[in-house]
């Protein structure tokens, strides 16, 4: 066996040396970086925000993907107050529980009252109505990608920036400045309210939330887009039309829903009981 040359034993002790400065540059850059956001008035306020709401809220917050939407959800995570958690979407149990109560064939026996009574009122004219589970991490989904909330989250940022700036928020969040930082986010009101609810918020998640559609010849000419409320919903005159039909049904719905404006959402206000018995409680 021929012995290493003494040089190759150099290099190689050289290599080791580069490597080992290398990742201390790469740790001690990593540090200046959590540094650096945790001193970030905004981030720290909104990290300390997060510590005080439910679980489930914070959770959520950890599966969105940017500042901007994670203040967002959170406003109206604060805005919810003790009722989030009754809010909050159940879980696959807990719809299966509710699919099996009397209280889900009473919405399902409404829901076709509802669209009798539009078929008799429109004749030649037809209501589909969905009512699909929104589950959570379809909630997240959505809104980590839908641009018109990336929109609204980047007002919020902005107005955000401003109000620390104006009244010198510090970059370690006291009791004081969390609950003005709190305070401002449910007191700001976006110049348009984002299409979604926050992750986990949707009446969709409750099994609660119908969407009507009025369709032709099996042709749906009224949707569920926000885009064509004016067009497909107003101007025919079928928001009016479908809340005849609900009222005429003498179905037990809440609705529609106004902010945002979706002629076609309906809620469905289920029993006391029922309602305990999903949340667990």
């Amino acid at each position: 066996m021929r012995p290493t040359p003494v040089h190759a034993i150099v290099s190689s002790g050289m290599n080791r040396v580069r490597l080992l400065a290398c990742l201390l540059v790469l740790a001690v850059s990593m540090i200046e970086a959590r540094a650096s956001e945790s001193a970030d008035p905004l981030s720290a306020h909104l990290i300390a925000l997060s510590t005080t709401l439910p679980e489930c809220a914070r959770l959520a917050l950890d599966r969105i993907e940017t500042t901007d939407r994670k203040l967002l959800a959170a406003r109206s995570y604060a805005k919810s107050g003790d009722q989030l958690t009754d809010r909050w979407s159940w879980t696959a149990e807990q719809i299966r529980e509710a699919e099996r109560s009397p209280e889900y064939r009473r919405m399902l026996a409404s829901v076709q009252a509802v669209t009798e009574q539009f078929q008799v009122q429109n004749p030649g004219f037809s209501l589909y109505a969905n009512l699909q589970v929104r589950t959570l991490e379809l909630q997240l989904e959505r809104w980590n990608a839908n641009p018109r909330v990336g929109s609204v989250a980047s007002e919020l940022r902005n107005a955000l920036a401003r109000e620390l700036r104006a009244r010198a928020y510090p970059s370690q969040p006291s009791a004081e400045s969390i609950e003005r930082f709190k305070t401002f986010l449910t007191r700001w009101y976006p110049s348009t309210p984002a299409p979604l609810a926050a992750p986990g918020l949707s009446a969709h998640g409750q099994l609660r939330a119908i969407d009507f559609q009025v369709t032709k010849a099996g042709r749906v000419i009224a949707d569920t887009s926000v885009a064509s409320v004016a067009q497909a919903w107003e101007q025919p005159g079928w928001h009016d039309k479908l809340r005849q039909a609900v009222q005429s049904a003498g179905a037990e719905f809440v609705g529609p829903l106004r902010m945002p404006n979706e002629p076609w959402h309906y809620s469905y206000v289920w029993g006391t009981q029922v309602a305990r018995a999903s949340s667990g409680r």
